[in-house]
């Protein structure tokens, strides 16, 4: 097996993976944590204590509150906290409507307690809007909720693996102030906060189809710890609301079932807690109306804060100043400090909100008093750490403005020195709340510190291996490439890059580079571009002179339509709408093949008159048909795309639905015909292979072929079925069954691939005087040439028969095609019902490609080489249905709209809580379109010989015109196919092993092409990025859309090189069953 190709390959993607995570790191850099911890002077009520409050102590504070010893002081804890957070507890599932005289939505006025505690004590109850920061998802929202810092926008990708807290936060603060902390719920908090709760009862939290078995774990320990008196603060995480939106959405019925089971613990907490307790209940992020989050959209920024005390009252928002309609999240930080009497963290940025703090009275300070130095500390803070931030980072902030911030805060500082009465302090209060939030502003608009070196190495990196690529293979012949790339030379490539990465590795901090990764791929990847710089000059001539027979304005058509495709990335508009116009776009590509095709039609079948009659027994209606079903197909899966925000009116075909047995038959409808399209896939794939013989025999693959599909196709089915029923007394178990066997199916699969992938039948010896016949010729020419070479002495043909060998026509494409089988079945259980139903028209836009591309490309081609390599047009229009197929399949480049219950098909029990099978799956699910179609590229170079040994009578047609005498029965096929492409494709595929060198070389220049057209693609995004990091819609449309772009190309490039190892692995059976055969002759 020649595995130089397959290296070269593994060259090429590493390059541009590695220019591609270069470029992110500047784009997506993270904000730089600071280590830095705040620590105070505690006062305290306790004589024994060093820091006991006296009249003293509060005149001495007062004399010069800007002075050392009064800028770092805790005042005494108000309360015990309880604090429950109930996952994805939307702003509007706390409202009571009391207007509603019809029967109300699931998730309407279920949170009872909340409106009576309102109406019984409105002076200690507050309902507000709680303000997230997006990203929503829980990972960075814990985070915000406990560091009071912004969130960053590239953690989003963490949330498989929550790495533990090392920035100052308040729950790190709280237990070095002595206050003892209760955990209750999801383990994400005690992944970010090891070892620092009393006790915890932590579950995992990751089964979004699990709606209550972390909820009855918290139930069944709340009651305990309420009674308890050994903890200060008491934090319980609800996971069922947000696993209930996930699944069904919030409107259907589960949904009033959790709100009211959250509502009866929301009672029970306020029964059972005492008097010296805040209670506060909130959301840490909304959802969408289909029940998603991860964006932000105003439903999945406001989540819902309520705060209830009973004894005492909140300080009101006309004594405080603060806001009493809606808290940003990072405001919860310094209020839970206050309250609890710890250090503010280090990095917080948010205010104190006064709002819903205790109004305990304070000894020897009266209220104001009591505000003013709660407030004044928390400016302090802010302006320690975010004056330090910057003069660390000046090139990242605007010195003037930075002077005017600074002026503004020292005018501050003189002010608080002279304040006596009321409407001192909260004229003061005001405008202080006003520069502390200029600050905040200032930091979300230039938080994200671009690295324009990084981002600039990375578009380099990422372009020069695509450059190379392009003058070096493109233009070269697939017979030269054993002459350019030679297994020493390559060896000596892989070598020579080590050298260069421990280099980097090891020396990076010289060349001043921040991290070891830079250093590597800094140079390796300017190794391989002097490398790949010297082979292109090596065979300057050969490109030259092949690249000279180009015509220039050659596939113009074509070219237009892939600039269209690359130009979507620049415009926001485009990316909103980029699925319809990807369709068009496929569209013209498949009306382009078919004119092409049409054209040669005409000159060839039609040369001498055009004829009704004739034109209707013609290829070119067939193909004309062909083309309007591909058409139809695009068309129909516009049903299928989901919508964006941008896109106005977004009704979601995924709204939260019961299943198919319960109030909308019409979902059950869109699971049956699922489950129909599934069986007919899986029933013509294998009617296809047992017409071309490839299920003939007893082969591993043969056996595994024949009953495989039958066994996934059922298995697929009911799990549609039976994971979408409103049936609640199905076990979660026996569902998961039928996904682990499709699992084992796609593994078995491998590894009989691996070991035996065959899927021919040699036939025992027979006769030799037997004459073997196609059912379609006649048998009289036969019998004659038989006699003709028994009458002039052919020995060899008395002694020996040549064996039969059932499916070796196809014997490449037959196992691509079972491999896809098992493949497309994994992607189908992984998806939504309506997704597998894109999928699998795509898979039929993709054989009608296929068809087409295989007439046009036998029609065209005049050598064995032009033959097995396809036309650009069939490239593109390949490439363009692998990207198609993520909108086909209900996917969209947005953060909020990933398909996360992926993660857990087939997981309930049998593989555990992995988080890289979670991310693998999800990936899967995601990106099956350019996983799939890149598996199968391949079929692209062997597809024309399939459908001359499986349909001859097209190629016996087609070929009429190309020959001056008109052909009689006698005219054998090879003598056709010899004088229209200049070799015999009798034998179908058995021919691309006969030119091996120039097969496999074919398939790598091919690979390689798809490795161009992705790699621009991914070049673009990232040049938009670029060009739009200013842009008001940057990290809502163009960094996601590059997110989405950059995966799709770490995963679509390892699948064309898995796609072109199996190429390699068929071919090496084919070598050995051709030496088998010739030995046993």
């Amino acid at each position: 097996m020649n595995f130089t190709y397959l290296f070269v390959l593994i060259w090429l993607a590493y390059l541009i993976c590695s220019g591609v995570l270069l470029f992110s790191r500047g784009f997506l850099l993270a904000r730089v944590s600071k280590t830095e911890t705040s620590s105070c002077r505690r006062l305290s009520l306790n004589p024994n204590d060093e820091y006991y409050l006296t009249p003293e102590v509060v005149n001495e504070i007062f004399k010069d509150v800007n002075a050392s010893s009064s800028s770092n002081l805790c005042l005494p804890q108000k309360s015990k906290v309880i604090i429950i957070v109930v996952d994805a507890l939307k702003y509007e599932f706390g409202l009571y409507n009391e207007s509603i005289t019809t029967e109300p939505l699931p998730y309407e006025n279920k949170l009872l307690t909340l409106h009576q505690l309102l109406q019984q004590s409105p002076d200690n109850a507050r309902l507000m809007r709680f303000k997230a920061d997006p990203p929503t998802t829980t990972l960075q929202r814990l985070k915000g909720l406990t560091t009071g810092s912004l969130p960053t926008f590239i953690d989003i990708g963490s949330n498989f693996a929550s790495p533990e807290i090392n920035e100052d936060n308040i729950i790190d603060q709280i237990v070095k102030t002595d206050l003892p902390i209760v955990f209750l719920g999801d383990s994400t908090w005690t992944d970010l906060y090891p070892r620092r709760f009393k006790r915890a009862y932590s579950y995992p939290s990751f089964d979004i189809f699990d709606l209550d078995s972390v909820d009855n774990q918290v139930m069944q320990h709340l009651p305990k710890e309420l009674a308890s008196d050994d903890w200060e603060v008491l934090i319980a995480h609800f996971l069922g609301v947000d696993h209930c939106g996930h699944k069904h959405g919030p409107i259907h019925e589960e949904m009033a079932r959790k709100l009211s089971e959250m509502n009866d613990i929301i009672s029970s907490v306020v029964a059972n807690m005492d008097n010296e307790t805040t209670l506060l209940i909130m959301g840490d992020h909304g959802m969408t109306a289909t029940g998603d989050h991860g964006g932000d959209t105003d439903d999945e920024t406001n989540a819902l804060l309520f705060a209830y005390s009973k004894q005492h009252k909140f300080y009101s928002s006309a004594d405080s100043g603060s806001d009493s309609e809606m808290l940003q999240q990072i405001d919860l930080v310094p209020t839970l400090a206050t309250i609890l009497g710890a250090p503010i963290p280090y990095s917080n940025l948010g205010l104190v909100n006064f709002n819903i703090v205790p109004a305990v009275d304070v000894p020897h300070l009266n209220k104001f008093q009591t505000l003013l130095l709660h407030a004044w500390q928390n400016a302090q803070q802010i302006y320690r750490y975010f004056f330090s931030y910057a003069m660390e980072n000046k090139r990242s902030f605007n010195v003037e403005q930075m002077e005017s911030l600074e002026t503004e805060f020292i005018l501050l500082t003189h002010r608080v020195k002279s304040i006596y009465n009321e409407a001192a302090y909260k004229s003061f209060v005001r405008d202080l709340n006003v520069h502390l939030r200029d600050i905040l502003n200032v930091c979300r608009e230039i938080w994200v510190k671009f690295e324009p070196t990084q981002m600039s190495q990375g578009l380099l990196f990422s372009f020069l291996p695509i450059f190379f690529a392009f003058l070096l293979i493109n233009n070269s012949n697939a017979s030269d490439f054993e002459k350019i790339f030679k297994s020493k030379e390559v060896f000596y490539v892989y070598l020579m890059n080590i050298a260069a990465g421990v280099f980097g590795y090891r020396y990076f901090k010289n060349f001043s580079f921040k991290t070891e990764e830079h250093g590597v791929i800094f140079f390796t990847a300017l190794t391989s571009a002097v490398l790949l710089a010297f082979y292109t000059l090596r065979h300057s001539n050969s490109i030259a002179n092949n690249w000279a027979n180009v015509k220039r304005f050659g596939h113009m058509p074509t070219r237009l339509l892939l600039f269209a495709t690359m130009a979507v990335f620049f415009s926001n508009s485009f990316v909103v709408q980029e699925a319809k116009i990807l369709s068009y776009l496929l569209a013209a590509v498949i009306l382009l093949l078919v004119y092409e095709l049409l054209q040669l039609s005409a000159r060839l079948d039609f040369k001498n008159k055009f004829k009704w009659s004739q034109f209707w027994r013609s290829t070119a209606l067939r193909l004309i048909l062909a083309s309007v079903l591909a058409i139809c197909c695009i068309r129909f899966t516009y049903t299928l795309f989901r919508c964006r925000e941008e896109q106005g009116d977004c009704a979601d075909f995924s709204t939260s639905t019961p299943g198919f047995s319960v109030k909308r038959p019409s979902m059950g409808k869109t699971y049956i015909l699922a489950v129909v399209i599934i069986v007919l896939y899986t029933t013509l794939t294998r009617l296809y292979l047992r017409s071309c013989g490839n299920l003939t025999g007893n082969s591993p693959n043969v056996v595994l072929a024949r009953y495989g599909p039958t066994v996934a196709s059922i298995c697929a089915g009911g799990h549609i079925l039976l994971a979408n029923s409103a049936i609640k007394n199905i076990q979660r178990t026996h569902i998961d069954a039928m996904a682990l066997v499709i699992y084992g199916l796609l593994l078995l699969q491998i590894i009989v691939v691996s070991w035996s992938p065959l899927m021919t039948f040699v036939l025992p010896p027979k006769n030799p005087n037997s004459i073997s016949v196609n059912g379609r010729d006649s048998i009289v020419p036969e019998i004659f040439r038989k006699m003709k070479r028994m009458y002039e002495g052919d020995d060899a043909e008395r002694r020996h028969e040549i064996p039969v060998v059932y499916g070796l026509a196809t014997v490449y494409s037959s196992v691509i095609i079972s491999f896809g089988i098992f493949l497309a079945m994994l992607m189908v259980v992984l998806l939504e019902p309506r997704a597998s139903i894109g999928l699998i028209v795509c898979v039929v836009v993709g054989a009608i490609i296929l068809s087409v591309h295989g007439i046009l490309r036998y029609r065209t081609a005049n050598s064995f080489e032009s033959c097995v390599q396809p036309t650009f047009s069939a490239v593109v229009g390949w490439f363009l249905l692998a990207h198609f197929c993520f909108f086909a399949t209900s996917h969209q480049t947005t953060l909020s709209q990933i398909d996360w219950r992926a993660a857990f098909v087939g997981r309930s029990s049998a593989l555990g809580q992995s988080h890289l099978i979670s991310g693998a799956l999800v990936i899967l699910n995601t990106f099956c379109g350019p996983i799939f179609f890149y598996c199968m590229y391949a079929l692209l170079s062997t597809e024309t010989f399939s459908l001359f040994a499986l349909f001859p009578n097209l190629i016996r047609s087609s070929s009429n015109g190309r020959s001056n005498n008109k052909p009689d029965a006698s005219t054998a096929l090879n003598d056709i196919a010899t004088e229209a492409v200049g070799f015999d494709m009798t034998r179908g595929e058995l021919t691309l092993y006969e030119y091996e060198n120039v097969f496999l070389g074919a398939g790598f220049k091919l690979a390689t092409q798809f490795f161009m057209l992705q790699g621009i693609k991914i070049f673009c995004a990232m040049l938009a990025c670029t060009i739009h990091c200013r842009h008001l819609m940057v990290w809502k449309i163009f960094a996601p859309r590059f997110i989405y772009e950059a995966l799709a190309t770490f995963v679509g490039l390892p699948a064309l090189i898995v796609g072109y190892l199996l190429l390699l692995r068929i071919n090496r059976a084919v070598d050995g069953l051709i030496k088998r055969i010739n030995k046993d002759k």
